[in-house]
């Protein structure tokens, strides 16, 4: 905010207040002075003609420059500043190439889970992690668990669900850190877990190893070849999972169901992890193992 002496010393109001002060001036002087007398004769009228239009001309211009001073770079300004939908051509292409349309920034988000679901339609995976991680510090934050869950769970869907686009394939970095972030919100014993449906995912090649996942709906999932030793499957229903391969040594099953999950050359034990404790898992038979 400027003070009064700033807008006096203000060199562009001093000098508007200059010229506005001459012309008042001006024509206060020219009331007050005698009038000319100038003979009316043949001679002096086409003079007197030519004085008036030079005087009109005068005070046109006079009326220009001051419009110009006291609006200065009004229309500079204007067409200095393009309008959003300007048609920008590339320099570079071809004279007879179609000119494309400016694409506007993306609207600033004032809400920050709305912002984090931006990030989460990025095309770029660094992009969408950006996303997810703002997610959890929204959380960590006092925000919403259960809004910021069910994201999470969705997108891992969306990515890595059956109907994907990209089967047979690892899990992208971007749905391990959503899976990553899942697995450490929520405490074992709160019942939002239930909200993480990764039922019919595609998560083969995995590597989370030492996560919380209990409680998870893993039902039909497929976890072939992951690394998931040391994991809490505490209460998982591996109902129709594919665990096929999969790193299971130090894994916790207490009060998870195994019934139709296929453990196929599964690794239960080795020296770093131990083995995988099964002893209070429900529908596991010795043929699974």
């Amino acid at each position: 905010m400027r003070t009064a002496p700033e807008y006096i010393l203000n060199p562009a109001l001093r000098d508007r207040t200059w010229f506005i002060a001459a012309i008042v001036l001006g024509g206060v002087w020219g009331f007050n002075v005698e009038p000319l007398h100038i003979p009316a004769d043949e001679n002096t009228l086409s003079g007197l003609k030519l004085l008036a239009w030079l005087i009109v001309a005068v005070l046109c211009l006079c009326l220009v420059i001051m419009a110009w001073v006291l609006f200065p770079g009004g229309g500079r300004e204007a067409a200095s500043v393009a309008p959003p939908s300007v048609i920008i051509k590339d320099m570079t292409a071809p004279a007879d190439a179609p000119v494309a349309a400016a694409q506007p920034d993306p609207p600033q988000r004032n809400d920050p889970f709305l912002a984090a679901l931006d990030y989460l339609g990025h095309g770029q995976a660094t992009v969408r992690i950006g996303g997810i991680l703002a997610l959890e510090r929204l959380v960590r934050q006092g925000g919403d668990l259960r809004a910021c869950t069910g994201t999470l769970a969705a997108y891992v869907q969306q990515w890595a669900g059956e109907d994907c686009e990209k089967p047979n394939r690892r899990p992208g970095y971007d749905v391990v850190a959503a899976l990553a972030v899942l697995s450490r919100l929520l405490p074992s014993s709160d019942p939002l877990r239930n909200l993480a449906d990764l039922r019919r995912t595609r998560l083969a090649g995995l590597e989370l190893p030492d996560a919380d996942l209990s409680r998870f709906h893993l039902e039909h999932a497929d976890l072939s070849g992951a690394d998931l030793r040391g994991v809490n499957f505490g209460g998982v229903n591996f109902r129709g999972a594919d665990l096929r391969g999969a790193q299971l040594s130090g894994a916790v099953f207490t009060g998870a169901s195994l019934r139709g999950a296929d453990l196929t050359g599964a690794v239960l034990s080795d020296d770093e992890f131990g083995p995988a404790d099964f002893s209070k898992a429900g529908n596991i038979s010795a043929a699974q193992l």
